[in-house]
């Protein structure tokens, strides 16, 4: 008991050192889970889990944490699936912090439906990851960035790693790193996973902005930092340490700490020379059992993924999902799949490229595999007649009730849609039907509605050549 509040003592499984858990009434719960998990960025199970059991405690904690992530209504309608492998992989190893530093461009829409670029850099032995909010994709832009916000704070890399983006190889960038020592890696042509530790804090970062409630996500420019903040202060799968512990060497406060008072406070008062000696102590143990903990998880991530090199197998009369490609930059917080469920007519085991037809228009695509996913579980939907003579929804008998028909598709304007349709099939003499109790039919409906086919469009050429879907942070060049 401290100031009348009562805590668990603890030892931390780590460093063996004692620490003080706030033991939380169950009425509070629910407001440590918002500020743990709502409040920090909408993460998984695992990163919630991990922040509350640095702070809190009480009974079923665990069991609590992981039912309230998986209801997060937030979570569920705004995060994808993890794309499946296609290639073998072979791991980056560094061992230090900042002697790898990789970048990349992330780009997205703001409520002005403008394109906003971010500057994304992650350090890839501790995970540190930093979001810069840029003009435009410019190497002038990248080399203020870089300089201002990231070199100038943290010193200079060993080595910067990028695409072989125009800005990232211009002359500009690489005077820039010839006068600060640094050495310049870039990845191979169409090859995402080679810098796929930033590729995935795209991803990371996109899932937390999307996962924002919506007048948040509006305005989710001004959110940038506090959700690095958040992604940093979480522990990373691959280190079993929160990125900013292992660049740092120690735990940052966070708002819900501010909320509930002493939380992480340390008991001990000590002075500079016994500061310094804990820090090194602290810093050395935890860079040690990170690179063995990234080891083990370089290894499992890597058979994990080597054994699903060749995918799911796509057979002739599947039903897939197409990928949601649109404009570079555009509909980066949209759905990642199309709503479309097409047929594989034919497909072409020498170039992995698959011919898929929509089973509503006919139209027909030569996609790659990369961008379609199996999906047999999903039934397709109703194909609608072309004939003129046949009713739209099902033929017309003496027994049909208009009103109950209106009441029951009036949950959706395309509903609505087929009703008035179906309406205008039936025979002259049944006259004008107008149902303005319900809402559906309020006017007449004339005897030429139909309803519109969808249009036929080309092949989209870009959908040819497929984007690899990049693994977790370790990956290849």
């Amino acid at each position: 008991m401290r100031d009348g509040v009562l805590y668990r003592v603890t030892k931390d499984p780590v460093n063996k050192r004692k620490t003080y858990l706030f033991v939380v009434p169950r009425s509070l719960c629910h407001k440590v889970l918002k500020g743990v998990h709502d409040e920090a960025g909408h993460q998984g199970q695992q990163r919630t889990l991990y922040l509350t059991r640095q702070r809190f405690h009480w009974l079923g904690l665990s069991r609590d944490v992981m039912d309230y992530v998986k209801h997060c209504r937030r979570c569920v309608v705004s995060k994808t699936p993890e794309p499946e492998a296609r290639a073998p992989l072979e791991n980056i190893r560094t061992s230090e912090p900042l002697e790898l530093v990789s970048i990349d461009f992330w780009t997205a829409e703001d409520s002005a439906n403008r394109s906003l670029d971010v500057l994304v850099a992650t350090d890839h032995f501790t995970k540190m990851a930093h979001a810069f909010l840029c003009p435009n994709q410019s190497a002038k832009a990248v080399a203020h960035q870089l300089w201002n916000n990231y070199f100038s704070v943290y010193g200079f890399p060993k080595r910067l790693h990028s695409d072989q983006g125009a800005n990232f190889e211009s002359t500009l960038i690489a005077e820039l790193l010839h006068v600060a020592g640094v050495h310049k890696s870039h990845t191979t042509p169409y090859h995402p996973m080679g810098n796929g530790s930033c590729e995935r804090m795209n991803r990371t970062l996109g899932n937390m902005i999307r996962a924002l409630p919506p007048r948040a996500k509006h305005r989710w420019p001004q959110t940038l930092k506090s959700l690095t903040f958040a992604y940093n202060c979480t522990v990373h799968e691959t280190t079993g340490y929160a990125p900013f512990l292992l660049m740092f060497g120690r735990v940052p406060r966070l708002p819900v700490d501010v909320m509930f008072g002493s939380v992480l406070n340390d008991p001990e008062v000590v002075d500079y020379d016994r500061y310094v000696e804990s820090l090194r102590q602290n810093m050395r143990e935890a860079m040690a059992v990170a690179q063995s903990t990234a080891t083990k998880q370089l290894q499992r991530h890597t058979g994990l993924y080597n054994k699903k090199v060749r995918g799911a197998p796509v057979e002739v009369d599947d039903r897939v999902l197409l990928a949601n490609k649109g404009e570079r930059g555009k509909r980066k917080l949209a759905d990642r799949w199309e709503n479309t469920i097409y047929v594989v007519v034919e497909k072409n085991d020498d170039s992995h490229t698959f011919k898929i037809q929509n089973p509503t228009s006919g139209q027909i695509k030569v996609v790659h595999r990369n961008l379609i996913m199996p999906v047999n579980f999903l039934p397709l939907p109703e194909t609608e007649s072309n004939d003129q003579e046949e009713d739209v929804l099902s033929p017309v008998s003496s027994s049909v009730d208009l009103s109950r028909s209106a009441v029951t598709d009036a949950s959706s304007e395309s509903a609505e849609f087929r009703t008035r349709a179906w309406v205008s099939k039936l025979p002259s003499n049944t006259g004008s039907v107008t149902n303005v109790e319900d809402g559906v039919l309020e006017d007449a409906v004339p005897e030429n509605v139909q309803l519109n086919e969808p249009e036929s469009g080309s092949m989209d050429p870009s959908l040819t050549q497929a984007p690899v879907p990049c693994p977790d942070p370790e990956t290849t060049m």
